[in-house]
């Protein structure tokens, strides 16, 4: 018998926050949709120019660095919509569920998070708890390269190089587009 999901509120979405995001280097923000062109709701997103339409929670532990590289105070550089467009490759909904359970180990590889194979029903359930807050007809982009050529890559443990947006060394994340909210889930590294 299947696993029942629990009903999306802002505890459950807590919840799957922790679950998935709860350690490490890591930015959780959703913002509302108001724009055709998603894009530039994903750079207000990114750039901490918008709030969560529900008031829920969000999460930014990007990592301390040297010098302020951004000049924005957000973990991300100044993109243009059209600039943060080259940079980002859609993926289907189950390739983005495995990016978010991926996205906390270490490169970006699910075979190396802590504890893989006793956690990974409750990740892959949280990842599905996150990812239900979009509709059914929602899109979802990556900066994982391998994308680039095929939404249907192996993001789970991806041999690839990232298209960076960050201040960091390197980073990759995940963009949720539906027709009311734009969610960035992001993880980075720095030497």
């Amino acid at each position: 018998m299947p696993q029942q999901e629990n009903t999306l509120d802002a505890a459950v979405w807590e919840a799957a926050l922790l679950d998935l995001f709860g350690s490490g280097w890591t930015f959780v923000q959703v913002g509302p949709r108001r724009h055709e062109d998603w894009r530039r709701d994903a750079v207000a997103v990114m750039t901490l120019r918008s709030t969560d339409p529900r008031k829920w929670s969000s999460m930014n532990y990007a990592p301390e660095v040297d010098e302020n590289r951004s000049g924005i105070g957000a973990p991300f550089m100044p993109w243009s919509a059209d600039q943060l467009g080259r940079s980002l490759y859609e993926v289907g909904r189950e390739q983005a569920g495995r990016l978010l359970v991926a996205l906390q180990g270490e490169f970006y590889q699910a075979a190396r998070v802590p504890d893989f194979e006793q956690r990974k029903d409750s990740l892959f359930a949280s990842s599905r708890s996150v990812l239900s807050r979009f509709a059914p007809d929602a899109r979802f982009f990556t900066n994982a390269s391998v994308a680039r050529d095929d939404p249907d890559a192996d993001l789970l443990n991806p041999d690839t190089v990232w298209d960076c947006l960050s201040v960091y060394t390197t980073d990759c994340g995940l963009v949720a587009v539906s027709d009311t909210e734009v969610g960035v889930f992001w993880a980075f590294w720095e030497d």
